[in-house]
C-alpha cells in the first residue's frame, strides 16, 4: 500500500512538472517559473476552493456555479502571477536576435 501511494505521488509530481507555464518573467530564471505558477495555483485554490472534476453535472445551476468558480480561480491565479512580475506568455515580447 505504501508503494502504491509513493508511486501515485511521484506520477502526480511528474505530471505537474511536465505542464508548461503559460506565464513568463524575463527577470526570473525559467526554472523558477513552474514553482511560482504552482504556488499561485495553490493560492487560487485556497482562495476560491474550485477544483476541476469530470463528474456529470445534471444541473444547469451546478454548471453555472462551476463556471463562475473557475472564472474566480483563473482571476486569482492571474492576479498572483502578475503580482510576482509575470505576464501571460501570449503577451510576452518576442526575443530579439542580434545581427
Amino acid at each position: 500500500m505504501k508503494i502504491a501511494a509513493a508511486l501515485i505521488l511521484v506520477l502526480s509530481l511528474s505530471a505537474c512538472a511536465a505542464t508548461s507555464v503559460p506565464w513568463s518573467n524575463p527577470d526570473v530564471p525559467k526554472d523558477q517559473w513552474s514553482r511560482d505558477y504552482s504556488a499561485c495555483r495553490r493560492y487560487a485554490d485556497r482562495d476560491v476552493g474550485w477544483r476541476e472534476d469530470d463528474s456529470a453535472s445534471g444541473s444547469p445551476f451546478r454548471d453555472y456555479d462551476r463556471h463562475q468558480a473557475k472564472k474566480r480561480f483563473e482571476a486569482a491565479l492571474a492576479s498572483c502571477m502578475i503580482d510576482r512580475g509575470y505576464v501571460p506568455a501570449s503577451r510576452a515580447p518576442a526575443s530579439r536576435s542580434k545581427d
